[in-house]
């Protein structure tokens, strides 16, 4: 695949990832599990591992994922 091609097909899957999340609903104090499971989701294909943790109500999520480098070189994976 050319860099060309492979540049368009990067940039087209970012827009489509962009679009995705500006049209999750995402009220302050709200559930938020569905734009969280998208974005797990898009996470694990990339090789993430990741954990969850919710409020008292179980209501909002935070996500936390981590992407280990190809190459550590002896460094800390960025959270």
């Amino acid at each position: 695949m050319s860099t060309e091609n492979n540049s368009k097909l990067l940039f087209d899957n970012s827009v489509q990832i962009l679009t995705d999340l500006i049209a999750f609903k995402t009220i302050s104090g709200e559930d938020n599990s569905s734009l969280i499971d998208y974005c797990d989701d898009i996470l694990k294909k990339l090789g993430a591992t990741s954990f969850r943790t919710y409020d008292d109500e179980k209501k909002r999520v935070n996500l936390f994922a981590t992407i280990k480098a190809k190459n550590s070189n002896n460094k800390k994976p960025i959270i």
